[in-house]
């Protein structure tokens, strides 16, 4: 895990002690739900890292729309090399249910199967899809760019709970009002990006530096 943005959020003031002691005391919640996964899968979960501020994507087809991304598969630089990793928000880690942070940890881990076999394949437009204009284009992109869980997941309980707590993506009001609440009425970081800047790019000159587990892509092998 890589926590080099929380400490500098805090060395700069922008996130106080109570929310940085808060955080901290969840990593036990976090690194449980990871394990689960890596023994579901027998493989290792990607590289972590985390944003302390809290995303909120705007979509140009309504002023008044927004939603908040809890957690990302993005590429990363990690030991000198591009690879996908999974982000998570600090907020969602503070203030989420266990079932719900579990839930989006497997969520996360599908995201990352399905763009580990785009790479591979060299189908780098497929990351880019369409322009996500509004919310609902924006959730039915990420419903398809991943793997479905029951091909990878052995336990039903778990299969599941993703199932239920994606629908596509993460619909609950009281995460919603902890967040408004504890968060931004409090003046804590928030950052604001469109669909289209939340997309995983790559870039024709990086592509010879991005590193894939060759793990998941023997178990992607037919």
């Amino acid at each position: 895990m890589n926590f080099d943005k929380v400490y500098e959020c805090v060395e700069k003031g922008m996130m106080g002690q109570e929310e940085f002691t808060s955080f901290f005391d969840r990593i036990p919640l976090l690194e449980k739900a990871l394990r689960e996964i890596e023994e579901e899968v027998t493989l290792q979960y990607p590289p972590v890292f985390f944003e302390p501020a809290l995303t909120i994507i705007r979509y140009p087809s309504s002023t008044f729309s927004g939603a908040a991304i809890y957690a990302a598969c993005k590429l990363m630089e990690y030991q000198g090399e591009l690879q996908p990793c999974v982000v998570f928000s600090v907020p969602f880690v503070i203030l989420s249910r266990e079932e719900v942070l579990r839930a989006c940890v497997a969520h996360e881990f599908l995201h990352y199967v399905y763009i580990t076999k785009t790479l591979s394949k060299g189908n780098y437009m497929d990351l880019a899809g369409e322009r996500l204009d509004s919310i609902e284009v924006h959730q039915a992109y990420d419903d398809t760019h991943t793997v479905p869980p029951s091909e990878w997941f052995r336990s039903v309980e778990l299969v599941r709970l993703v199932e239920k707590v994606f629908s596509p993506n993460i619909d609950d009001p009281e995460l919603e009002a902890a967040i408004q609440e504890k968060w931004i009425d409090k003046g804590l970081p928030v950052r604001y990006t469109t669909a289209e800047e939340a997309k995983v790019k790559v870039s024709i000159t990086e592509i010879q530096r991005i590193r894939l587990d060759r793990h998941v892509l023997e178990r992607l092998t037919p």
